[in-house]
């Protein structure tokens, strides 16, 4: 053992057998009403099976007007306690606590509306809008306030829901009181200024809401509220304010533990812009790892000034065991809250408690977790990396009584993907990849040595070519596939995913220059490092694709000009939310993209452009990057037609987008044979 994640824990009501629990987590999987459906059965099967010592049900709803998504977890009625039993009992079968989190939108409905709205109204039929004041909308632009009576309600409905959950069987109940949900808005310094009732006192409706619930279901049914602890915000309250007004009541309240939060969804001036409030609620891909642990220190260490001993947990931007540890280190908090990461692997606890923490499907970050939409546009949540995820009970493997032989072309994201899954169910595999190392793009996406937590994009290929070492697939290397050997072979099935390659413009001596080496692709700048380009200014043709690139340069020193032929610079899709940070830091070294900058000629050392005025410039440059965008890459499809032999075509090679669409539609169809 020695482990401290694998240590149990007893807070006053609850035994938890080890550190890690799943964060109550918008899943977006109920139906039209909000009960429990087989989707969620299975995916929080997963969780509590994984190994968690808790797993907490997310955002359940407590009244019908609170919804923030169209199909969000109910408790509203008597009604909806059968549902979330089943949920209860496969969580208990697992061997872990269960937990719900009771939600209420306040100003957040409206986010995400495509058309306008009525002023107090979501964009959900029957939803509001409101908060204390409005004067910080969220949602709707023109919320509502709510008034005394509105507000006693709420108290009732709350508490209601809290004896649901525990007539349903949960062992304890979680409360959203953070990120811009309306006990959290109460709470704000911001939003909650001029009211003339009794909840001018900003803590009051928390209080009220765990009394009341206390008094329905007994002082020792145990309650862990996840709070926004620090708003960071100018002008809201810092961790020290919520110590003194906020944590000491809770304290009196006899909560069980305190789930710790440090931003916010109110549209205010975050302290920082490095990274904003929201930033530290949401994560992201450039935003620090671990970025919550200096915050629950000083948690830690102001409530031990004043001899309150809370249990503590902490979560935001962690998916690795080791910083894992470094967040229920010393002085720190108790438990680790895992959200994307459990996404990503739901069994990484029972991993580590294995000692098979190499097989930990380590969340690369990139993008949201969310392919299919996003929770506040219509979205369901799932991963990127792992298409199981929410799929659970209809992707388990089932092994084939017709083992098939199954030869793919490309061992990227997809052809691994694929690779591991029929051999899973038990057919004959073999991948051949024309390179010298499976992992294809995603081997140098992340070769920047300037850019923050480019490590993790990494982590994806990593666990492919662990699995495929582990497995019984056959490997080539260094052997690209062709039709004769595919006609000489018949392999009963072909899988095609070769990529796609670069949608090279029509330029004068741009050919001569990519052969010479003073022009690159993208791809092969990344592959051979940026620090292989020759010493001198470096022209990037292809700013939407090649922005990070240039960033990167630009940070190391390197005299950049940055050009883009489209009229307007957009970043790619699969850049995303790093697209804040990768401006803001362009802005801080002085990188501009130059839009409507077409190429016209390449020579020997300098590059012809026309500006969109029509002004021509020659560029004296030590190289050029040219990143123009990518087109499938598909040599084999057509030429199979009428062979008898089934073929598959995935990932970029059917359409370039990202690597999880790969990964997805790899797992699919290798289940579908």
């Amino acid at each position: 053992m020695n482990d401290p994640l694998l240590e149990p824990f007893q807070t006053r009501h609850l035994t938890f057998k080890n550190r890690m629990v799943h964060a109550p987590t918008t899943m977006n999987m109920s139906d039209d009403k909000g009960y429990i459906t087989r989707r969620a059965v299975g995916a929080y099967e997963a969780f509590a099976a994984g190994g968690f010592g808790a797993v907490c049900v997310g955002a359940t709803c407590v009244r019908w007007d609170g919804l923030i998504n169209e199909r969000m977890f109910g408790i509203y009625d008597d009604t909806y306690i059968i549902s979330h039993r089943e949920l209860v009992e496969v969580i208990h079968n697992n061997g872990a606590l269960a937990g719900l989190q009771l939600f209420y939108g306040g100003l957040i409905p409206g986010v995400g509306a495509t058309s306008p709205l009525e002023p107090g109204k979501g964009w959900i039929p029957g939803t509001v809008s409101w908060g204390p004041t409005g004067k910080y909308p969220i949602g709707n632009q023109q919320p509502g306030v709510l008034t005394t009576q509105d507000y006693d309600d709420l108290v009732e409905v709350f508490a209601q829901a809290a004896r649901r959950a525990k007539e349903a069987g949960y062992d304890y109940v979680s409360y959203h009181f953070c990120h811009g949900s309306l006990p959290h808005v109460t709470l704000s310094l911001l939003e909650n200024q001029g009211r003339n009732d009794a909840y001018s006192d900003r803590f009051l409706f928390c209080e009220r809401i765990i009394q009341r619930a206390q008094a329905l279901c007994g002082v020792d049914y145990p309650q862990i509220p996840r709070m926004v602890c620090e708003e960071n915000f100018d002008g809201g309250y810092d961790v020290e304010y919520f110590i003194e007004h906020y944590a000491t009541r809770l304290h009196a309240l006899g909560i069980d533990a305190m789930d710790c939060t440090f931003g916010s969804m109110l549209p205010a001036k975050s302290r920082s812009q490095e990274v904003t409030s929201g930033e530290v609620i949401g994560g992201g891909f450039y935003v620090p790892n671990l970025v919550a642990l200096p915050y629950i220190k000083r948690m830690r260490e102001g409530l031990r000034a004043r001899g309150i001993d809370m249990p503590l947990m902490g979560s935001c931007n962690i998916n690795t065991p080791e910083q894992m540890r470094e967040m229920i280190g010393e002085g720190a908090a108790d438990f680790f809250a895992s959200c994307r990461q459990s996404l990503d692997d739901p069994d990484f606890p029972r991993k580590i408690a294995e000692g098979r923490e190499a097989e930990i499907r380590k969340s690369t970050r990139t993008g949201a977790s969310l392919l299919a939409g996003n929770i506040f546009n219509k979205g369901v949540a799932g991963s990127a990396q792992n298409a199981a995820f929410s799929r659970d009970r209809d992707y388990r493997i089932v092994p084939t009584t017709k083992p098939k032989r199954v030869f793919i072309a490309g061992g990227g994201s997809g052809g691994m993907e694929y690779a591991i899954t029929a051999d899973e169910i038990g057919h004959d595999v073999t991948l051949f990849e024309k390179s010298d190392r499976l992992g294809g793009v995603m081997n140098w996406a992340g070769n920047y040595r300037t850019l923050r937590n480019m490590e993790q994009i990494a982590y994806q290929p990593e666990w492919h070519r662990l699995m495929i070492g582990k497995s019984n697939v056959t490997v080539h290397l260094n052997t690209e596939l062709t039709l004769e050997r595919i006609l000489d072979e018949e392999p009963d099935v072909l899988v095609v995913a070769t990529g796609a390659v670069a949608a090279l413009p029509e330029v004068e001596g741009l050919s001569a220059a990519l052969i010479s080496g003073f022009a690159r692709t993208i791809d092969r700048a990344l592959a051979e490092g940026p620090e292989t380009l020759p010493p001198g200014a470096v022209v990037v043709w292809g700013a939407a694709e090649g922005v990070e690139l240039a960033l990167d340069l630009a940070r190391a020193g390197r005299v950049v000009r940055l050009l883009e032929p489209a009229a307007t610079f957009v970043p790619t899709s699969y850049i995303g939310s790093r697209a804040r940070f990768v401006m803001m830091w362009a802005g801080e070294v002085g990188l501009t993209p130059e839009t409507g900058v077409s190429l016209e000629t390449i020579g020997d050392g300098s590059v012809a452009v026309r500006h969109a005025d029509g002004r021509m410039e020659s560029l004296a440059c030590a190289a050029i990057v040219v990143s123009p965008g990518r087109v499938a890459y598909d040599p084999l499809s057509i030429r199979l037609a009428k062979t008898g032999i089934q073929v598959q075509v995935i990932g970029d090679a059917r359409k370039p987008r990202s690597y999880g669409n790969s990964i997805h539609e790899a797992a699919y169809l290798a289940r579908n044979i």
